[in-house]
């Protein structure tokens, strides 16, 4: 009887010890009516790799130069690069007649890189700082490369706030990429 009430213990203890997690997750709303002059281009999007350190779902966040560290109880629901995805397609939507996924035939190939997508803690504030880097291929040829670069202040001073914060950026970024995307697309189609 004794061990049996020591396993309960050792299993409530267990328990209790637990921490909960906070998922979260980026998911940028795209207005559901497309534009009407969409470019008669077949994009074909690759998914998006990520450098090191930002490669899994944990929420990094800098309070020094060349540390990164991770909030312990606060994620995304999955990795950024994976989140991220979908919502390229979608936004590149709205500018293209054909957006498909890689591999795919197409006229052009947007390949994008996240460079890195942290919370930067500075004294009684914080940003997010979100860096995406796009390779344009047309011809099977690698044509254009651009990084983009966002900062964009976090409404509080908590994971949350970075979240929410996140969310804007990648809804800014995704405008800048359309349009550079949109600039780039076969000349003889954008009359």
């Amino acid at each position: 009887m004794a061990s049996k009430l020591f396993v309960l213990v050792l299993l409530l203890a267990s328990c209790a010890s637990q921490t909960r997690v906070d998922l979260f997750t980026l998911d940028v709303p795209v207005a559901s009516k497309p534009p009407q002059d969409l470019l008669p281009v077949t994009l074909v999007v690759g998914s998006p790799s990520v450098l090191p350190g930002y490669d899994t779902p944990r929420m990094a966040y800098v309070t020094r130069p060349h540390q990164i560290d991770y909030f312990s109880r606060n994620q995304w629901v999955d990795s950024p690069a994976r989140m991220l995805h979908p919502i390229l397609v979608e936004a590149l939507s709205r500018r293209f007649k054909n957006v498909v996924n890689a591999p795919s035939p197409g006229d052009m190939q947007l390949d994008t890189e996240i460079v890195l997508l942290r919370q930067e803690f500075s004294g009684n504030s914080s940003r997010i700082h979100f860096v995406l880097r796009a390779l344009i291929h047309r011809g099977g040829q690698a044509t254009e490369t651009r990084e983009f670069e966002i900062f964009e202040a976090c409404p509080e001073n908590n994971p949350y706030g970075g979240v929410v914060a996140a969310n804007r950026a990648v809804s800014e970024l995704m405008h800048e990429l359309s349009d550079y995307c949109a600039s780039l697309a076969p000349i003889a189609v954008r009359h």
